[in-house]
């Protein structure tokens, strides 16, 4: 049962007692994808297909939240900044197409071809993942808005890191991440940042699916109309 009042007959989920690649203990995970055994296609029938979900900043002493069904208002809600949803020949995963990605207000000069290959949205995954030649145009304008603070050794996959100790302000760039039909998400700092690093990495080579992943999606509420 979700809640008291809430309960699911003959909900289908799976245990597993050994799995490889993570790190420390995990309760699981909670399957909200497109495929027939996910939970949202198991509520299906009660809460419609259609869920959203807030990441909250991890400073933040407020808690996120998962709705099943469409909020208030339904999905057109003007709350909302719409762009199509776009799927894959595996039905699990969502999609949408990054148009344009602007630094401090200016778009960076990345050709649209470079775009080409849509992006999962994902919860589960940290870091975005952006074609090679739109992740070095946003290296470079944000390296240059940062001038001010000294670099840090990369830290894992991420290249770009910088050394704040004993900085007390410090002045972040917005980044803007913009969709098809011009929807757009502007990043503050908890979605700019991780372990002091810029929080994108490159995908093979341009036109690969990307990735949209948590640190970006953080304090958005991210709405799905399947």
């Amino acid at each position: 049962g979700l809640t008291t009042s809430d309960a699911v007959k003959n909900f289908q989920f799976g245990c597993s007692h050994r799995a490889n690649g993570f790190v420390g203990q995990l309760d699981g995970l909670m399957g909200l994808g497109g495929d027939t055994e996910s939970l949202v296609s198991q509520t299906a029938a009660t809460y419609g297909k259609a869920f959203s979900y807030c990441i909250p900043p991890p400073s933040s002493s407020a808690g996120g939240f998962l709705t099943l069904g469409a909020a208030a208002g339904g999905t057109s809600s003007s709350r909302y900044s719409r762009t199509p949803l776009v799927r894959f020949n595996v039905p699990t995963f969502y999609g949408v197409f990054l148009q344009a990605i602007t630094v401090a207000g200016t778009k960076l000069n990345v050709p649209a071809s470079v775009f080409s290959g849509a992006s999962v949205v994902d919860s589960g995954t940290v870091i975005t993942q952006l074609p090679p030649t739109a992740y070095q145009a946003l290296r470079t304008a944000f390296k240059k808005e940062m001038k001010a603070y000294p670099s840090a050794a990369p830290v894992g996959i991420l290249d770009t890191c910088f050394d704040f100790s004993g900085i007390k302000t410090v002045r972040v760039p917005v980044v803007t991440l913009t969709f098809s039909r011009g929807a757009v998400m502007d990043l503050d700092v908890s979605g700019i940042f991780y372990a002091g690093c810029l929080a994108f990495t490159a995908t093979a080579q341009d036109g690969d699916t990307g990735i949209l992943g948590n640190v970006q999606q953080r304090t958005f509420e991210m709405l799905f109309d399947v």
